[in-house]
């Protein structure tokens, strides 16, 4: 049976958009994820990357415009769209109180697989996610974040699909347990898989994706390969500097420091403390006034080093604002529309 038709294109979105309540989710987006590639979805919370995601995987009707997979119109043609992908979503959907090999089997024999291909279908996946086969027999709710994403990848696979949809996979996740979900994603493309990857982490879409689509409102605001994106924003460098007692306000010692082109303020993943990324042209003549402007401010400096560009600066180029500050933004915004 024929499985997908002759296309370069795994999937083909054009001109989509999607409202709900009357506010954009989705504004207009077009977008083509060549066969073979990691395509990044990169944006703050509520940018609209799940909500176009649901859209590929068929869970939500778009008000306007298509969406295909390998040549098959998801809504008209949806068995066969299905058939084609994989969805992963962020949420865990395994059932806690069963065990991993109960979990696998019962999304195996809703995927189709009976008696020994189920057998053998199972068996591929435990070696194929490396799962621990002390874990095997034991219920989902007691496993570890990153062994149940593991689970929950293998469910989302079962069925062999040529492209895989994976929803903020590492979120929630400790360094470790990400790196090594890394090294799965990449062996699922270098086995010939088109992987698309929603993320709000700049670092991951950087480390892993061939090209990026950045959202923001709804839009793609930028797309093109990590490299190509930095080195269109043009700017060279960037001076990190970790303050003692960081506040939001600090910002402003820098912002009208010579030589600065822009603050991003971050946190870091591991300590959760907040942080200041200043942007600037060259970093070596920077670096003097930003040390000046802290010790004039009278604020103490835990550390400060110089950093490369990453796709955060493009967000921040692009949109006039970090990711943080958009993810807040949304945050304030869902509280108002709650007390109305």
């Amino acid at each position: 049976m024929e499985r997908s038709r002759t296309t370069d294109q795994a999937i083909r979105i054009t001109n989509v958009t999607k409202r709900f309540n009357g506010c954009l989710a989705v504004d207009d987006v077009s977008l083509i994820v060549q066969r073979g590639e990691i395509m990044g979805l990169l944006g703050p919370n509520g940018a609209g990357k799940s909500t176009l995601t649901n859209m590929v995987c068929g869970l939500l009707t778009p008000d306007e415009g298509t969406i295909s997979i390998l040549g098959y119109d998801v809504f008209r043609e949806r068995n066969k769209a299905k058939l084609l992908l994989g969805a992963v979503p962020q949420d865990i959907v395994l059932y806690p109180y069963m065990t991993v090999i109960e979990n696998i089997k019962f999304f195996g024999v809703m995927n189709g697989f009976v008696g020994a291909a189920l057998e053998e279908r199972i068996d591929e996946m435990i070696a194929y996610m490396g799962l621990d086969e002390d874990a095997l027999n034991r219920n989902t709710v007691h496993l570890s974040g990153g062994m149940r994403r593991r689970v929950n990848i293998a469910c989302g696979i079962l069925h062999d699909p040529e492209i895989v949809l994976l929803d903020e996979p590492t979120a929630g996740l400790d360094p470790q347990n990400r790196f090594e979900l890394w090294k799965l994603i990449r062996g699922m493309n270098e086995e010939g898989k088109t992987v698309v990857l929603t993320t709000h982490m700049m670092d991951e879409a950087q480390e892993l994706c061939d090209r990026v689509a950045i959202m923001d409102k709804g839009k793609i605001v930028a797309l093109d390969t990590p490299k190509a994106l930095i080195d269109f924003i043009d700017v060279q460098a960037a001076v990190r500097v970790v303050l003692q007692e960081p506040m939001p306000e600090h910002a402003a010692i820098f912002e009208l420091t010579d030589g600065v082109q822009g603050v991003v303020q971050e946190v870091d993943p591991e300590t959760h403390e907040l942080r200041f990324k200043v942007l600037v042209g060259d970093a070596n003549e920077a670096l003097p006034g930003i040390v000046s402007a802290t010790m004039n401010a009278g604020v103490r400096v835990k550390s400060i080093e110089i950093i490369e560009p990453t796709l955060a600066d493009v967000f921040l180029k692009m949109t006039g604002r970090s990711i943080l500050e958009a993810e807040m933004e949304t945050e304030e915004a869902a509280l108002a529309e709650e007390a109305v």
